[in-house]
């Protein structure tokens, strides 16, 4: 799985920079509002279905009852495409009705992806509560493909936005079909039940809850600055600079959010067999994702200049700070989700909506003072500001009702490493060499002393030897060996008796 989700995370990365590159950020910030928006009645127009879905069909696997499983499956495929249908009808009229005629036919091909891309969430949860990420990655990594090749030849042939459009559809397409191929084929040997009325009671309540969080998630987490920022800006290539940032950052802790999206269903599960193991869980899942995203988010800021000058070009020199901000500000988003699905797993989900709520409230305030001044560059300092308090109310709510308690040791050493390769990756950026070259020493460079750093300091113990050798079955025979010799010099075996476990 990490492998696909490496390749999944490079070529949609290589093919967003082309496209920023060819496009250029007037026509792409037009683009990507209303990519966003089509996203977002996605979003919203499931009424909550995916998180419920989730929920329910991980409870009752995780309670053995297989068929009640199937019973809420095939309900909710049937409600989330009764409802896309419905809204891509409703959107196509508001295309060929309000839409500027230069982006209608682009416009009305992304409404048509809204039916995979819904009818896709189904099966997306169904693969989690059953434990089984692999399949979404695999439609993820099968739908990027497609993409990419879509988009490469529609722009050699000059289709532009018509063609990245297309290639949304398409892709979107094929992740359906990779995704919902191996469920159905599942649940053939399953017995059909009816969703019992009081099961279907509960799914409703829930639904209704999530909805509200989905509203939520929208003003906090998915971008809701792009609305402000053309409203209250009449340069539209900050909306491009802010949306080009939002979407890298987003790319660079996939990998992460993809580790912890996998456990989340491992969450759900344990709530009904072992809390106490639910808790540690939770625990080390924080540490670890901790470790994952903070040196490379951190890595990344640091190299923000000669990144943007070299892999953006001139015109999107602007977004050199945004960028810089939006890496740092990702790194409580990112480690998120273990917090949130423990309150999800014990129905707490009113805590999490008032405190959504609130930082909704913070976010369109920020939004409404920083952006026509500021641009995108206040944008990002709303959305981050509001990410990180929201993030920090939950792990604290979590905090004191639950006995989770990450490791306060590790996460001070960690950030002694990310510290120390800050340090040397600035002084690389701030020398007089060329930007092509900073990147090219920098990254190696910040790598290398992290690493050192760890080792030095003792981040990993004599726990994450034995599950890094696990995880090495997993990476491909070309590089085991490397990877290997890795975590022999991150936590040598002649120290492991001296590491506390």
């Amino acid at each position: 799985m990490g492998l696909e989700v490496a390749i999944s995370l490079v070529v949609t990365l290589t093919t967003t920079i082309y496209i920023a590159r060819v496009i250029g950020p007037t026509r792409l910030g037009y683009f990507n509002l209303v990519l966003w928006l089509v996203n977002i009645a996605a979003s919203v127009g499931s009424l909550g279905i995916p998180l419920t879905t989730f929920k329910y069909i991980a409870e009752f696997l995780g309670a053995g009852k297989k068929d009640l499983a199937r019973a809420v499956f095939f309900y909710s495929l049937r409600a989330q495409t009764l409802i896309s249908s419905g809204l891509t009808v409703v959107s196509m009229i508001a295309v060929f009705t309000r839409v500027e005629p230069e982006f209608r036919l682009c416009s009305a091909i992304l409404v048509l992806s809204m039916v995979p891309n819904m009818v896709t969430f189904v099966p997306s949860q169904a693969n989690t509560a059953a434990e089984n990420s692999k399949l979404n990655t695999r439609g993820a990594l099968a739908g990027a493909v497609v993409y990419v090749v879509t988009v490469i030849l529609s722009l050699l042939v000059g289709w532009n936005l018509v063609g990245i459009a297309a290639g949304v559809l398409l892709s979107r397409v094929v992740e359906l079909v990779v995704k919902i191929t191996p469920v159905l084929k599942s649940m053939e040997s399953v017995p059909r039940v009816l969703l019992p009325a009081d099961v279907r009671k509960r799914m409703f309540t829930f639904s209704s809850l999530s909805s509200g969080l989905m509203i939520v998630q929208i003003i906090v987490w998915d971008r809701s600055d792009i609305i402000f920022l053309k409203l209250l800006q009449s340069d539209i290539r900050q909306l491009a600079f802010f949306s080009v940032c939002f979407s890298l950052a987003d790319r660079l802790v996939l990998p992460v959010q993809a580790f912890a999206n996998a456990l989340s269903a491992t969450q759900m599960a344990e709530y009904g067999r072992d809390k106490a193991r639910l808790f540690r869980i939770t625990s080390l899942a924080f540490v670890y994702m901790l470790m994952g995203v903070l040196p490379i988010m951190v890595g990344v800021a640091c190299i923000a200049s000669p990144f943007i000058r070299v892999v953006y070009g001139a015109q999107y020199l602007p977004a050199i700070p945004v960028f810089a901000i939006i890496a740092l500000m990702s790194i409580p988003k990112a480690v998120l989700t273990p917090a949130q699905t423990l309150l999800y797993s014990t129905e707490d989900v009113g805590f999490v909506l008032k405190s959504g709520l609130v930082a909704g409230v913070l976010n369109i305030l920020l939004d409404v003072i920083l952006i026509p001044k500021y641009g995108a560059i206040g944008a990002a300092y709303a959305n981050g500001i509001t990410q990180t308090l929201a993030v920090a109310s939950i792990w604290l709510r979590v905090a004191i009702r639950y006995p989770v308690r990450p490791d306060r040791s590790i996460l001070a050493r960690l950030s002694a490493a990310t510290a120390a390769m800050a340090f040397v990756v600035l002084a690389i950026v701030a020398s007089p060499l060329s930007s092509p070259v900073k990147l090219v020493v920098a990254i190696p460079a910040g790598v290398i002393v992290f690493l050192g750093a760890g080792r030095v300091f003792k981040i990993w113990r004599h726990d994450d030897r034995r599950r890094l050798l696990m995880v090495s079955n997993m990476v491909p025979l070309v590089v085991r060996r490397v990877f290997e010799r890795l975590v022999e010099f991150l936590v040598p075996q002649s120290l492991v008796s001296e590491i506390p476990s």
